[in-house]
């Protein structure tokens, strides 16, 4: 019969707090995703002081010391699917593959520390997309959107918000002639389009329709007045379009009305007339045409 002291305790659920190298690897390459810009006395700071400071499951992270960062530091940033010859300068930067906009999580290390690594790589990767979503929808209240070719009797419907998508204009399928390329192309991809105020007559209304039209005259439109009270307080631009042209544009040396420059884009749709979005934070320089 065994003694007590002899029988062994059975082997512990939980995992051990000692920090591997791979749990390492898996941590670096998690904050780097996160935090691009950090150095490694950042990381370091980041594994051993900030999250056991917002977890307390995470306090055996505390233990770690800055050499041993240092130890897995270009082997953490070199691209895992890389050969295993001398790496290049691409190599040794963060290894991020995606899906759909999100992180795909790296498993290496144990359990505990993959966890974590993966939950804080979610969490910014979250944060990442959700940034771009309101950066989108930021840019996308500086402007008003008209729909081409609306002849100046007839003032149309305004295109649904829903409709406008800046990125997506090489994946339509639309059939159509090609127009000459457009000039005058901002660093961001917008370009240029002249608005003009013709002179009203005596006796007609003040509020008459604005020309818009690129250089080329491959993208042009009428930007109609609110034709009712009802539509005043949301007149699709109208009003701040001809405040700004009115404020700082220039006269036209033929027609004698007013006219401005502002930067847009083009959004091509499947059925129906294409999308201008006129940009209304400023107004393009002024051109020669």
């Amino acid at each position: 019969m065994k003694k007590e002291d002899d029988v062994k305790e059975p082997p512990s659920s939980e995992c051990d707090d000692d920090v591997t190298a791979e749990d390492l690897i898996c941590l670096v390459r998690a904050i780097k995703f996160a935090h691009p810009e950090m150095s490694m006395k950042n990381v370091h700071k980041e594994i051993s002081t900030t999250i056991p400071a917002s977890d307390d499951s995470c306090a055996f992270l505390k233990g770690v010391k800055l050499d041993e960062v240092k130890k897995v530091w270009k082997k953490a940033l070199k691209n895992p699917a890389a050969s295993k010859n001398k790496p290049s300068d691409d190599d040794l930067q963060p290894a991020i593959p995606t899906t759909d906009g999100v992180m795909k999580l790296y498993t290496v290390g144990n359990g505990a520390v993959k966890t974590l690594a993966e939950n804080y790589s979610k969490h910014h990767a979250q944060l990442a997309i959700e940034t771009l979503q309101k950066e989108k929808e930021e840019e996308l209240s500086n402007y008003t959107h008209y729909f081409l070719d609306v002849p100046a009797n007839l003032s149309g419907t305004k295109p649904h918000q829903a409709l406008i998508n800046f990125n997506d204009n090489s994946k339509n399928n639309k059939t159509k002639k090609k127009s000459k390329p457009q000039k005058e192309s901002s660093s961001d991809g917008r370009y240029i389009y002249k608005i003009q105020v013709a002179q009203s007559l005596p006796g007609e209304p003040e509020d008459t329709p604005m020309l818009l039209y690129n250089h080329c005259r491959t993208a042009k439109t009428f930007i109609h007045p609110p034709s009712s009270e009802n539509d005043e307080k949301d007149d699709g631009g109208y009003s701040k379009i001809k405040e700004m042209i009115t404020n700082s544009g220039s006269t036209g040396a033929k027609i004698g009305g007013l006219k401005a420059y502002f930067y847009g884009r083009i959004t091509e749709t499947q059925k129906g007339p294409d999308i201008i979005s006129i940009d209304l934070s400023e107004l393009a320089p002024t051109q020669t045409w």
